[in-house]
């Protein structure tokens, strides 16, 4: 009758007397989903633990729990747990990668890739993962392999073009870094990070056109993605497009409440002219995150003589 909450009841009983059986796992883990139960979820999985703390599914489907939970150091100890009990276990390498990978724990994803890689064979969506974590702890070189390993598997892999694009970026090798972004496109033109770091590239490579063209492409693909919106305001600003930088603003503060594009907003009106919803938009930043004041000077440095938007920014501080 897709009563979760029932299901998730009688299974949890189950649960203690079958704790090798991962279907029934499985589908308490969808009951947690569709129902918000993590709180319980974790209690069920920590009582089943003292019984079976060799458990691996219990592990993985704490890890999910206290992921949601916002516990993510719990979380990670649990996904490793995971596949410490059962070594072949994907999902909880996989999962345990990405979560390591969003905390900015670059080595610790990375080990857990390298297992994966090494339990599961060739894989060129892991050599890829792999890659990345490389790139993103300065092995550059260990990095290129990875993709060029990744491209042997698989010629089409976009993800592979994508870091070496970026790898060669990060070596200041803009012309290289273009070719390989344009290729990750050709594959694979609906990918927002690829159009905005070919528009980055670009911008070292002195093609404003093609700035703007990827930038604008960006906020298509990812509407709530205030990076990109910043960028591409950014671009109009310093262009000195006062006009199209004010519309770019106000859209993009209709798909996302960043505090940057706030102070940027603040920035564009008063290059503008326009002090009073310039002064509004600026206590509605300063309201949202009082400590991140300064980042208006980035777009507007005359105002650091301004005696009015110095003395409101000292009277917040």
């Amino acid at each position: 009758m897709n009563d979760y909450l029932i299901q998730f009841a009688l299974l949890r009983e189950r649960a203690f007397r079958e704790p090798n059986n991962p279907d029934l796992f499985r589908q308490l883990l969808i009951c947690t989903e569709l129902t918000g139960n993590h709180a319980d979820s974790r209690a069920l999985y920590t009582d089943l633990l003292d019984e079976h703390p060799y458990c691996s599914f219990a592990w993985y489907n704490l890890g999910w729990a206290c992921a949601q939970l916002n516990d993510p150091e719990e979380a990670l100890e649990a996904f490793e747990y995971a596949y410490i009990t059962q070594p072949f276990f994907q999902e909880a390498y996989r999962a345990c990668a990405e979560l390591a990978s969003e905390r900015g724990l670059h080595q610790r994803a990375l080990q857990c890739y390298t297992e994966m890689h090494a339990h599961a064979g060739a894989d060129s969506e892991v050599l890829v993962r792999m890659a990345e974590c490389y790139r993103l702890l300065g092995n550059i070189r260990q990095a290129k392999n990875c993709c060029r390993q990744a491209l042997q598997l698989d010629p089409e892999q976009a993800d592979a073009f994508f870091q070496l694009g970026a790898c060669h970026a990060a070596e200041k090798n803009y012309s290289r870094a273009a070719w390989w972004l344009r290729e990750a496109i050709r594959i694979n033109d609906r990918r927002e990070e690829f159009h905005s770091l070919l528009a980055v590239v670009y911008g070292f490579l002195g093609k404003p056109r093609s700035v703007k063209l990827h930038l604008w492409k960006a906020v298509e693909l990812a509407p709530d993605e205030s990076l990109n919106w910043l960028r591409l305001a950014e671009f109009l600003l310093f262009a000195e497009d006062l006009e199209a930088a004010a519309e770019v603003l106000e859209q993009a503060l209709e798909n996302t409440g960043s505090v940057e594009l706030l102070y940027c907003n603040a920035a564009c009106l008063f290059l503008t002219g326009k002090r009073h919803a310039a002064f509004d938009t600026l206590l509605k930043a300063l309201a949202a995150d009082v400590s991140r004041h300064a980042e208006i000077f980035r777009w507007a440095p005359a105002l650091r003589d301004d005696a009015e938007v110095l003395g409101l920014l000292s009277s917040y501080r």
